[in-house]
């Protein structure tokens, strides 16, 4: 089946770990609980997708070390793998984030292949194919030279750097990137960074760059910029608050499900918003994953307010 939405990102392994208080160096402590989670922002936004019926492919560069249980998993759910490169000589992306009994965090991110895809050729046959392209985390200068091909043959593209935007993005390829695209997505910190690299103070100022703004806000729900105006829609209610991680990722995936059914824009804001809440209720990144029917049903209240 051709791939409705193809999505460029990471796949990641996560492994999240707590301890009583950070040690002083040259010492250690005990972790106090330890787990290991299928994640990275290309890996949950495609398995979500898929889950929620949409022909999803996934673009990534991976180690050897990928477990065949995570592989498995995406291809279960209906993630056409076939753009899922493995490069020898590394393993696969991690991230250790460790957090003590006050909430202090620190992570330690090892990029794997990622960190050097800026010196890979270009895959592209996936997205040759899709009528959607998500460009999420990765390396600005592999990115920017796929924007601009697919660019030249007419694809639509959003760009979604996620937290990278404020790291790995700079004032010098963030206009660059965004000027390439059709829609921007990005939650309320990354939308301070990106008018702060273009030298803006307002979202809406964003629209003389792409056509379309979509701006997550949490438990506030999302907001829509266009040439139209902005339309927000509230947030889903959850069955429970366990862990944010994919929260936003799956906000991504019930979006396009919206525009693979072909409803409206504040419909799709709804559908991403039901989601989303899903992703609150279990820990990691595709801790649990709704189907189609399931999101339908808990975004039936926010359609209702439209």
């Amino acid at each position: 089946m051709r791939p409705f939405l193809t999505v460029y990102g990471h796949v990641c392994l996560d492994q999240i770990m707590s301890l009583e208080r950070f040690p002083e160096a040259n010492t250690s402590v005990d972790i106090v609980e330890k787990h290991r989670y299928f994640g990275g922002t290309g890996a949950n936004i495609a398995t979500v997708a898929a889950s929620l019926g949409v022909p999803t492919a996934l673009v990534s560069y991976v180690g050897s070390d990928l477990p065949d249980e995570f592989r498995r998993n995406m291809e279960s759910r209906g993630v056409d793998l076939s753009e899922v490169e493995t490069v020898d000589g590394y393993e696969t992306s991690t991230v250790m984030i460790v957090t003590d009994e006050e909430q202090n965090q620190v992570a330690f991110v090892y990029q794997g292949p990622m960190r050097d895809m800026d010196d890979f050729d270009l895959l592209t046959a996936r997205a040759s194919e899709s009528s959607i392209v998500h460009i999420s985390t990765g390396r600005p200068g592999y990115y920017l030279r796929l924007m601009e091909r697919l660019r030249s043959s007419g694809k639509e593209i959003s760009f979604d750097p996620a937290q990278e935007i404020h790291h790995i993005w700079s004032a010098e390829t963030f206009p660059r990137g965004i000027s390439l695209a059709d829609t921007f997505f990005c939650n309320a910190n990354e939308l301070r960074t990106a008018l702060r690299y273009l030298g803006m103070e307002r979202p809406e100022e964003l629209l003389g760059k792409v056509k379309t703004v979509i701006n997550t806000r949490g438990a506030e729900g999302s907001i829509a910029y266009t040439a139209d105006g902005a339309r927000s829609v509230l947030a889903a209610r959850p069955g429970a608050i366990v862990d944010p991680t994919g929260a936003g990722d799956a906000f991504r995936a019930g979006y396009y499900a919206g525009r693979y059914y072909g409803h409206p824009l504040e419909e799709c804001l709804a559908y991403g918003n039901a989601a989303a809440s899903f992703a609150l209720e279990a820990k990691g990144g595709v801790g649990r994953v709704p189907t189609w029917e399931m999101v339908e049903k808990r975004a039936g209240p926010l359609l209702a307010g439209l």
